[in-house]
Parts: structure tokens; sequence; C-alpha cells
């Protein structure tokens, strides 16, 4: 989930980096000239994995995905091939939606895609239920606070890519993303944010509106997942 729109996003400034005569890291900011490329892929993206809208006018999308490993998340086993909801954020209507009506706005939308989410699972029988929901991205602002469990991801050469391609969605799809790259306190990395099934039915099921945490689980690694294939 490549959080757009979030405030509190942190500045990368490693030793040995060069940084800008404006004071921002170099590695931190994607060169325009990429813009087109990385456009025309996050379109092609979205198609491939068939993202789909939570609701009509909703900034989220859910993609369908099964765990390559079993995990444990919340206290329970997730086995391997156990279907998840890759949650998206729909970058285009977050900025429109959060330009128009500000980021609170922003927030009510999430928790109303996520209660829509909840309701069209609790209809499903058990077996056929998805069994946790998993977002990735470099804010995880909303998702710590709504009681999502967060866990930072292995810094590989992959995790590396897309913390880079998750700060270009920042500069691309917020007018003041390379404003919040400069500023921050902590390194900018990417983290896992997982909510089990029944957890997502007691925070936003049946009007429950509740936010409060969950425990603690064991760490969950972004590459446990594997995209389910199209028409799966």
């Amino acid at each position: 989930m490549a959080a757009v729109g979030v405030p509190g996003v942190t500045k990368v400034h490693e030793p040995g980096r060069r940084a800008r005569r404006d004071g921002m890291p170099e590695h931190n900011a994607p060169p325009r000239l990429v813009d087109p490329i990385l456009s025309a892929w996050e379109a092609f993206d979205s198609r491939r994995r068939r993202i789909r809208p939570l609701t009509p006018d909703g900034i989220l999308g859910v993609e369908t995905a099964r765990l390559r490993h079993s995990v444990a998340v919340d206290g329970a086993v997730l086995p391997a091939g156990a279907r998840i909801a890759e949650i998206h954020l729909l970058n285009a209507r977050v900025r429109e939606l959060e330009s128009r009506a500000g980021l609170a706005a922003a927030f009510r939308q999430v928790r109303a895609d996520l209660g829509a989410l909840a309701a069209e699972q609790a209809r499903l029988p058990d077996r056929d239920r998805l069994a946790a929901c998993h977002g990735a991205g470099i804010m995880a602002h909303f998702a710590r606070r709504e009681g999502w469990e967060i866990h930072p991801r292995r810094l590989t050469p992959w995790q590396r890519v897309e913390d880079w391609y998750f700060r270009w969605l920042l500069v691309h799809w917020t007018p003041t993303g390379r404003e919040r790259l400069r500023h921050g306190r902590r390194p900018l990395r990417s983290v896992d944010a997982w909510l089990t099934g029944p957890g997502l039915q007691a925070r936003y099921g049946g009007g429950a509106g509740t936010r409060r945490g969950a425990p603690a689980a064991p760490r969950v690694a972004a590459d446990d997942v594997r995209r389910e294939p199209p028409g799966a």
C-alpha cells in the first residue's frame, strides 16, 4: 500500500550520501525524467494485478494474493496458499479528495472503504473469506493509529527498489511530496501492515468503528506474499 497524502514522511540522511543544494538527500528525490516510465508502469501494474476499487468513490483498491509460506499473524498461523487482501491506495483519487476536502476526509473515506470490504467478506461463507489484509508502504501513520500490526521489512536490494518507487509515488501524487521528503527525524523505510480477517470485522464490520490496538504478532515479511494469478 503506497501511502500517499499522509503527513510525517521522514528524511533519509545517511553518511556518505551526496545532498542537493537545498539540503534534500540525492537518493530521496526520484528524477523527474523517470516520470513517464514510472507512470506507465504504475498503470500497467494496476491492470496486471486487477486492483479494483472497494467503493465507487473510494480511495482504496484491493487485490487478491496468496501467502507463499505459512506465517503467524495476531497469534494465528495462516497456512501457505491462504488468500489475503492486498490493500492499495488509488493515488489519483487520494490526491483529488485530499485537495478538495482535506486529509481528515481521506481518513474517513479509508475507513468507509474498509467497512465496505468487511461487509463484503461478512456475506461470504467462512471458508471463502480472506484470511488477512496486508499493505506495504513508506507511511504507516494511519494503519498504526487504527491498530494494524506494523512490522519492519527485511532490508534487501528489492526492498530498496520498492522504497525508491514508493518515494516516487509520494512525489508524483502529492503536491507537497518533495517538501515532505526534505523533513523528518528517522530514516525512510517501508513497512508491512497486517490485519487479520477477524480483526477487519472487529474494527470495520457492522459499524463497529473501533480502533483498539491488537496484540503484537511475529514479524511477517513481504516476500511471504505472492500475487494470485489473474482469474484465480
